[in-house]
């Protein structure tokens, strides 16, 4: 069965059409095992079985399926606990630092957008900080026993002109007998995500900032506006380097199932257009309203994206779907992904080239573990 009819078998148990469920499920080629393995990937499994748990959906499946979903949802579970465990004291040691900071995706995410917050899967704390405040939040994470993964190439000035993000990680549990170590990954931002022709405002990004309780704690996030961009823009760049993830698609969907009724949707891309993303941002939602097949669902952004036709690059659906295969990377996702930056080809090319060793730095596990053998 061929991953596109995966993804549509998805989109089919996210809208409750049994019927289409039904008829995917009884193709002579459907393998469920595989299905599972798909849906593992990309990191649904433990809201598919809360979606399908209880619903007419369940007797559709084959035997054990739901079991198979528990056990990923298990593991979805305890992982997120880890998460939930380490974002008050990063907010505790930000305002005893008197540093301002915004809490991104994670736990945050599937509280507002998703009702629960184990109803989605990640892995990690995201952290938003004013861009000058680099080297004191670096320091304050260093003292909170976080460690640096990211290497640091020529300054912290010149990392910060070419990615968005340091990554690090805190052991927080030593287990088995070979001492096996349990790390909960950090990302610290400055930026949603950096390209030299981007022009977001991040004086109205922090002045538009929202508060989200979790666990009868108030944490700073970014406004559902803003969210959504950010998601948008994580979209285009994981698309580009062919590591896109259905659940980034989830989160979008989720996202505008929250805000499409209610979005000023000719101010929204109105402001997009002034930060230069416009492009990506209706190429990326018309993508969302044709892989996931929920137009209809969202009359809002489905009405925007007809108004500004025009500028969708790939009208043919089959294509759209070629660009979700994480198999390979291919020149039609890095075309596709150029053609949307509003700014000369060239240019654009020469800053990828140029801002590929800082990226490497900040990035790749293999070569930092190369650097901390020196």
């Amino acid at each position: 069965m061929s991953k596109q009819k995966y993804i549509e078998l998805f989109s089919a148990i996210l809208a409750n059409n049994a019927a289409a469920v039904k008829a995917q499920v009884l193709t002579p080629d459907f393998d469920f095992g595989h299905f599972l393995a798909f849906t593992n990937i990309h990191q649904l499994s433990g809201y598919l079985y809360l979606h399908i748990k209880g619903s007419p959906l369940e007797d559709l499946l084959p035997s054990g399926c739901l079991e198979r979903l528990a056990e990923r949802y298990a593991v979805q579970q305890d992982r997120c606990a880890d998460v939930l465990s380490g974002i008050g004291h990063i907010l505790d040691a930000f305002s005893a630092a008197q540093m301002s900071v915004l809490f991104l995706k994670g736990p945050f995410v599937a509280q507002r957008f998703y009702g629960d917050i184990y109803r989605r899967s990640y892995l990690d704390i995201d952290i938003l900080i004013h861009r000058e405040d680099l080297v004191a939040a670096d320091q304050l994470l260093r003292d909170m026993g976080f460690n640096r993964l990211s290497m640091m190439l020529v300054s912290h000035a010149a990392m910060t002109r070419f990615t968005h993000t340091y990554d690090y990680h805190k052991c927080i549990a030593t287990s088995g007998c070979q001492g096996r170590r349990q790390f909960l990954p950090l990302d610290l931002h400055w930026r949603l995500r950096s390209h030299y022709s981007f022009r977001l405002d991040y004086e109205n990004i922090w002045a538009r900032q929202e508060q989200c309780v979790l666990q009868g704690k108030s944490f700073p996030v970014l406004n559902a506006e803003y969210t959504l961009v950010m998601n948008v823009l994580g979209m285009l760049f994981d698309i580009e380097l062919g590591i896109i993830r259905l659940k980034s698609f989830l989160d979008l969907y989720k996202m505008l199932e929250a805000v499409d009724s209610v979005m000023d949707w000719n101010g929204f891309i109105k402001q997009r257009t002034e930060e230069n993303i416009s492009l990506i941002a209706l190429n990326v939602i018309d993508l969302l309203l044709d892989v996931l097949d929920c137009r209809s669902r969202f009359p809002g952004a489905a009405f925007l994206i007809e108004k500004n036709r025009r500028f969708i690059l790939l009208e043919n659906r089959v294509d759209k779907f070629c660009l979700l295969d994480r198999s390979r990377v291919t020149l039609s996702n890095r075309r596709w992904a150029h053609a949307l930056y509003q700014s000369p080809v060239l240019q654009s090319f020469l800053w990828t080239v140029g801002s590929l060793p800082f990226r490497i730095a900040a990035h790749d596990r293999v070569f930092q573990k190369f650097m901390g053998r020196f």
